[in-house]
């Protein structure tokens, strides 16, 4: 059946099959790393200090992630369905760049399969895919650099090197850990060539490090940059930060919803690992090394997997076509089983199911619209609202400017300082004017200082399904 259509019209079909399974989350509520992302960039435009710890706005990603919501506010406004929209275009890019990676490395049966894999594999729910994460979004320059790297080992020349990496360079500039692309050919170069694959290695290896110079010159302050980029990370947010035994409570509480989603290729790539081109196990590898890193296991982590994964599978699927190996048959039937009733599952379940199931760490998505519409009809556009204790989709979609640097529950958690940030800025009469009490203050700070300055500073003014917002008194 595959020899029935030209290859580029299977990669085609899958890439338009990216964006229709897509298309029923499009209503699915803006999530905390989405308006995160975008209020930081809406402050950003507007003249905020980024990174700035004190009188800025502070976020943990490079500037090339927040450049992107920046242009995507121009689109319908940077509304939910627009990020989305984007979301799914960049996956089908993925998916066609995934499949000319696969079809020049391993033939065009695989690639085929590759492109189809990652399609419909690609966009599980469960893992977030439908979202605008970094992770989606570092794939595509990342992709993009192992097929010039591919370029490079089929006609030569230095110019491929040199494209390779600096996108992977341009791939670490929107998430810092989108280097498998350049990993993966660096570690091809060294494998195979040893001594000689030295200097083309150093070539990509320099070149990637030109996006991120830039963007650390480019900050107002190298320190805050730094501290944003690495120190951050390494201390509070990585696999070697914090307690073992929580990173693999973390890790082990992660592994359902990715058997449900992605273990198809998983099983598909571990068929297709010994016959399978070197480069394309090695891309794999780097990813899983990146996923790793960072520690803490959330769903959309696992995004980055998705197209080495499909790679490596399309090999695994061709061999399973052409040996028929009953076992491996069967174990893969079981998990596109699997696959297929999670999803089912979720087309079935009300809007308001369906969103605790896809976040169910992160209650407060199905009552965002509603405190947003409170906020809209109640506040004036410059009046400062701080979400107890985190919910920059609020502060987004309400386009009312939050009262502290800091968008995220883990960065006043984590940040030294960020706490007592807070309760200065409760304590000031420039402080937030309204408080959405998503949380009581006793969740991040047992010492009741949170909580008298709540209730000494402010008082209850509204009541949204169940949420309480207070005023400044």
């Amino acid at each position: 059946m595959i020899d029935r259509w030209p290859p580029l019209a299977w990669a085609a079909l899958a890439a338009v099959l990216a964006v229709v399974l897509r298309l029923p989350y499009l209503t699915v509520p803006l999530t905390a790393d989405e308006g995160g992302y975008a209020e930081v960039a809406r402050l950003w435009a507007r003249g905020a200090a980024l990174y700035d710890r004190v009188d800025g706005i502070w976020v943990d990603r490079p500037q090339g992630l927040l450049w992107i919501f920046r242009a995507l506010e121009h689109v319908d406004g940077g509304s939910t369905a627009a990020l989305r929209i984007a979301a799914a275009l960049v996956a089908a890019a993925v998916v066609c760049v995934t499949f000319l990676i696969t079809e020049r490395t391993a033939g065009r049966i695989p690639a085929v399969l590759a492109a189809l894999l990652l399609a419909i594999f690609g966009s599980a729910p469960r893992i977030e895919a439908f979202t605008l994460s970094g992770e989606v979004l570092a794939s595509l320059p990342s992709a993009l650099a192992l097929l010039a790297f591919v370029a490079y080992l089929r006609r030569g020349g230095a110019r491929w090197l040199v494209v390779c990496g600096l996108l992977t360079g341009a791939a670490v500039m929107i998430k810092q850990s989108g280097f498998d692309g350049g990993l993966a050919a660096v570690a091809y170069l060294l494998w195979t060539r040893r001594r000689g694959g030295l200097v083309p290695a150093a070539t990509i290896v320099g070149c990637a490090f030109l996006p991120v110079i830039a963007g650390a010159l480019s900050a107002a302050s190298f320190d805050d940059w730094w501290y944003a980029m690495v120190t951050y990370r390494s201390q509070g947010d990585s696999l070697f930060s914090g307690s073992p035994v929580t990173r693999a409570d973390l890790f082990k509480d992660s592994l359902p919803a990715v058997a449900m989603s992605i273990g198809v290729l998983v099983a598909l790539a571990a068929i297709g690992w010994r016959r399978g081109p070197l480069l394309l196990r090695l891309w794999v590898a780097a990813a899983a090394l990146a996923v790793l890193g960072g520690g803490n296991f959330h769903p959309h982590y696992y995004q980055q997997l998705c197209a080495p994964l499909a790679a490596l599978g399309g090999v695994g699927a061709a061999r399973l076509l052409t040996e028929r190996h009953r076992w491996s048959l069967a174990l893969t039937g079981v998990l596109v089983a699997i696959a297929v009733a999670s999803v089912a599952g979720l087309w079935v379940e009300s809007r308001y199911e369906r969103i605790r199931s896809l976040f169910p760490e992160d209650p407060h998505l199905l009552h965002s619209e509603h405190v947003v519409g409170w906020l809209d009809d109640n506040t004036k556009p410059g009046d400062k609202v701080f979400v107890l204790w985190a919910g920059a989709d609020i502060n987004y979609l309400a386009d009312r400017p939050p009262a502290v640097p800091y968008l995220w529950y883990r960065n006043i958690q984590a940040i030294p300082g960020a706490l007592d940030r807070v309760r200065d800025s409760m304590a000031s009469p420039d402080g937030p004017r309204y408080i959405v009490g998503l949380h009581k203050p006793h969740k991040l700070d047992k010492s009741g200082k949170t909580y008298q300055l709540l209730r000494n500073n402010f008082h209850r003014v509204g009541k949204v399904d169940g949420i309480v917002i207070y005023e400044r008194n």
